[in-house]
């Protein structure tokens, strides 16, 4: 284990998170969306994502508040919380007249430590953050890949040494936009550490190459328009299939990014077990003059409420090689039926 979220909200909807906020199309850092958490109240509006129980990570947000004109006085903005089920653990705020700045649970609401950059309305911000619990812990911040502030101190608040979701939410009168977020544990030989730049772009089936599944209207050939709706349509339009082993391979259109490096490939997709929960999914790949790569069986619930992942590729799996932008304009991807 060593990545333990990646999300670009590519596709629009909430699973995986909890919250009351909403998908914005218009102002994003990068692909197809981001999030709007709305103005309000300290705590009001948030965004709330478990991950696995650990002690230390590194995390990356794409965060950009909108001016709210004469509403605000620039100490409103953006909270980044790292918490043991609902106890927070330690947080940092990014405010547009405070910068960023350092909290732990263990001080109350008073900040420890504080960043020298004065943020700006309008403008996104790449916010990556250290942190370690323990007695001895570490909070650090970097601000678009720049050191910005960095604090020791107790980071464990009574017994809790370890914490188990990101939440993020606002505070008065600033709205907020994130995008792009990362994090890392430290296990591992790769995605162990400072998460880096990233931006998160999502590309959707063009094409049926090959189909084995059921689609919901008459015609078997066009099986990827039935699954390439944003948010997902739930049981409008789908493909389905009862024998094992059964599959779809789909086209996707060009990722239509220049100039950058590709870390990583995966697929995700919206699905559902039609008769129980606890049916079997895997999702596939194939990438350009290689053999199909299967991601590891997904246990479905009988809703749309689970976020299906395949294994992330860090690498092209013909070339052993890092990817190049035209061989993952090539990938051909789609569904397994397992159970």
């Amino acid at each position: 284990m060593a990545r333990l979220l990646t999300e670009g909200f590519e596709m629009q909807d909430f699973v995986g998170w909890t919250g009351n906020s909403t998908i914005d199309t218009s102002t994003k850092r990068s692909g197809l969306a981001s999030v709007l958490i709305p103005s309000g109240n300290t705590g009001s509006y948030f965004m709330n994502a478990g991950i696995p129980s650990v002690s230390e990570v590194y995390c990356r947000v794409g965060v950009n508040c909108p001016d709210p004109g004469l509403y605000s006085d620039g100490w409103n903005g953006l909270y980044i919380k790292f918490r043991n089920n609902t106890t927070t653990v330690g947080y940092i705020g990014a405010f547009l007249i405070g910068g960023i700045r350092i909290y732990s649970t263990n001080t109350g609401t008073t900040f420890v430590a504080g960043g020298t950059t004065s943020l700006s309305y309008n403008t996104w911000y790449s916010i990556e953050i250290h942190i370690a619990i323990g007695n001895s812990g570490i909070i650090e911040v970097k601000l678009d890949g720049c050191p910005e502030v960095s604090w020791s101190g107790d980071t464990q608040p009574g017994a809790n040494s370890t914490f188990n979701n990101l939440w993020i939410g606002v505070n008065g009168y600033d709205d907020g936009y994130i995008d792009d977020i990362a994090i890392n544990d430290t296990t591992g030989g790769v995605d162990n550490s400072w998460c880096g730049n990233g931006y998160i772009v999502g590309t959707f089936p063009t094409e049926t190459i090959s189909h084995q599944l059921t689609g919901s209207d008459a015609d078997t050939t066009d099986n990827h328009l039935l699954v390439d709706e944003v948010p997902s349509d739930s049981d409008t339009t789908y493909v389905e299939g009862s024998v094992v082993d059964e599959e779809d391979l789909y086209g996707f259109a060009p990722c239509s990014i220049t100039d950058s490096t590709i870390n990583r490939v995966w697929v995700e997709a919206r699905a559902k077990d039609t008769v129980a929960p606890g049916g079997l999914l895997a999702l596939i790949t194939k990438a350009s003059g290689g053999a199909e790569v299967s991601g590891g069986d997904v246990s479905l619930l009988d809703t749309y409420t689970k976020k299906i992942l395949s294994a992330e590729q860090l690498t092209n799996p013909v070339t052993v090689a890092p990817w190049e932008i035209s061989e993952t304009d090539d990938i051909q991807a789609g569904p397994r039926t397992r159970s």
